[in-house]
């Protein structure tokens, strides 16, 4: 459910009664996956996020909008550019010690989401794999890597 609220398939509220409506024009598919990994930072601890100066705010703030935001020629401002959440992903890649993390929802506050580096898994304990059914009906099963 939470994917489908970041992805913009559902609106509304999944507390309220009747509040979840879905976006009359961007079906999807949802797949179960089976995560197996080792290093994840969990950002939702606050001693976590204290050690590379993280918050809430800045793991769910307004990042979609800096793609609409033209960047000046020189330099780009503080409002447009990659946004924080972005630069935030690339430095703890970088780090090369985890392998994703875990955050905020930024439409569903009060739920948790997990973005994964697939460049970082190794196949043999950390993996992503998924399963589904092709159009002949016969189960596929992918594994990443």
């Amino acid at each position: 459910m939470v994917a489908m609220f970041e992805a913009r398939a559902l609106f509304g509220s999944p507390s309220t009664p009747g509040g979840v409506v879905p976006h009359p024009n961007r079906p999807l598919v949802t797949l179960p996956v089976m995560v197996s990994l080792i290093a994840v930072a969990d950002l939702t601890d606050p001693a976590e996020a204290a050690k590379i100066d993280t918050n809430a705010q800045e793991l769910t703030g307004d990042w979609r909008s800096y793609a609409t935001r033209i960047p000046p020629a020189v330099p780009p401002t503080p409002h447009s550019g990659a946004p924080p959440t972005h630069d935030l992903g690339s430095m703890l890649f970088a780090l090369g010690k985890h392998q994703g993390f875990i955050s905020f929802s930024a439409t569903l506050p009060d739920y948790k989401i997990l973005v994964v580096f697939p460049g970082r898994l190794k196949g043999t304990t950390d993996y992503l794999q998924y399963s589904f059914h092709d159009d002949r009906g016969a189960m596929q099963v992918k594994r990443i890597p």
